[in-house]
């Protein structure tokens, strides 16, 4: 009873500070950070040391970093909930979540520099050796990494099978069913397909009976205003799946308005759509406004979730670490441009493939590839073999005693699997006496 009482009076006479903090962050009472929630959560023994760092935090760092700290700051209290931040307590969080410390980590260390309560020393020492750092971007792709590097083309085959066979059993939605397929057949970003509208669906007539399906995908991380669009080819199998989700979309959305919809609104409609954004929907009944907003567009987070559920349901293991299949998203555009370097694209194709707007950030699927480096290992062993056999048994015949290191398999001028004197290839090794 006494250290709620305490706690009170403390947050009371940290009122002014946290009105000083809250309106250089451009805070109010409606915004999703409340300063004051998390001063609930903490220990007495940690205010006055967080309150007095944030406010000098808020007064000499941008706003978004401010709040990042407190993001971070909520959730290392309701995980770890310290009396005091010390050592014991940063390991204990550095196990839940290491990104989030690496960030709380400079602004802890000035919490203790500055002089407040409710850091100890320990704890210091422990994050200035810490090692947190994060995968410098494309070295699960060069490592070939089982968790977290492209998929094989095995284990991609055995995905979209357990995606089909999910449906099939009735373990996966419709929608979830469209979005494994489409993010496992084109290596798209979430973000780009839950803008996917019904108008985006497109179906060309190339010649005679042969047709192309092209879905009209959204760009993403662009700086113009104006939305980009990039039409690409799918198959028609995809395509009619992707069709009857759309149509199902629209079907939902006709029934809670309770009429048909004309092919303008209709194509305005979000393949993807965010159910519980339809109560909206029910009560404005302006549905240009919704979909102006992406308010009826579903979250990005559904593709995750649903490839998640499918590796649960179907038991996929992967092969190479002989545990459940770890997929995200992410992984899935690491296997398709990887596939592509396989196939001898260069780095501009997949830069369009993969909707970049440069090929800065391709490169990595082209080096080292490991059919490329079985390539060269077995062209280097066909010629160093020769070499090996030399040192090992020494020269077995007069006429190999000047010779040339040699590029091709076969000897030119003499049709043998050795070079020659005649193979005018690199630099000749000279001064070899037969030792046999």
């Amino acid at each position: 009873m006494n250290n709620i009482m305490q706690k009170n009076k403390n947050i009371e006479s940290y009122e002014d500070k946290t009105i000083i903090v809250q309106r250089v962050l451009g805070l109010d009472e409606n915004s999703k950070i409340s300063i004051s929630n998390l001063i609930e959560i903490m220990n007495v023994n940690l205010l006055n040391g967080f309150i007095n760092t944030l406010q000098q935090y808020a007064c000499s760092n941008s706003r978004s970093y401010v709040k990042t700290i407190i993001n971070h700051m909520v959730h290392f209290i309701k995980n770890i909930q310290p009396e005091i931040i010390n050592d014991k307590a940063v390991m204990q969080y550095k196990d839940i979540h290491p990104t989030n410390l690496r960030v709380l980590r400079p602004f802890i260390i000035k919490w203790f520099e500055f002089g407040y309560p409710g850091v100890d020393e320990n704890a210091v020492e422990l994050l200035k050796h810490f090692d947190l750092t994060i995968k410098k971007f494309g070295q699960a792709v060069l490592q070939d990494d089982p968790n977290e590097g492209p998929l094989t083309k095995h284990e991609l085959d055995s995905l979209i099978k357990a995606i089909t066979n999910a449906y099939g059993k009735g373990e996966l939605s419709l929608s979830d069913y469209a979005i494994s397929l489409l993010i496992s057949m084109t290596g798209r970003r979430p973000q780009q397909l839950v803008l996917l509208k019904y108008k985006d669906i497109k179906k060309k007539n190339i010649s005679g009976e042969l047709t192309e399906f092209l879905i009209s995908m959204p760009r993403v991380k662009q700086r113009d205003v104006q939305q980009q669009y990039r039409d690409i080819a799918i198959i028609p199998h995809l395509a009619s799946i992707i069709v009857k989700q759309a149509n199902d979309s629209v079907d939902l959305v006709e029934k809670v308005l309770g009429m048909s919809l004309d092919d303008k609104v209709k194509g305005e409609i979000p393949i993807f759509l965010n159910k519980q954004s339809l109560c909206k929907l029910e009560k404005t009944k302006n549905i240009f406004e919704l979909t102006n907003n992406d308010v009826l567009n579903a979250k990005p987070s559904i593709a995750h979730a649903a490839l998640t559920r499918i590796v649960k349901f179907e038991n996929l293991i992967s092969s190479r670490t002989g545990l459940l299949l770890k997929i995200n998203p992410r992984r899935l555009r690491h296997t398709i441009a990887t596939l592509l370097a396989q196939d001898g694209h260069d780095a501009s194709v997949i830069a369009e493939l993969l909707d970049h707007s440069s090929t800065s950030s391709v490169g990595i699927y082209i080096k080292n590839l490991a059919d490329s480096a079985e390539r060269i290992d077995n062209a280097v062993t066909k010629q160093l073999s020769f070499l090996a056999d030399i040192f090992m048994y020494g020269m077995k015949s007069k006429k190999d005693l000047a010779f040339k290191f040699f590029s091709k398999n076969i000897c030119q001028a003499q049709n043998s699997d050795y070079p020659c004197d005649q193979c005018a290839f690199f630099i000749p090794f000279e001064d070899i006496k037969d030792n046999s």
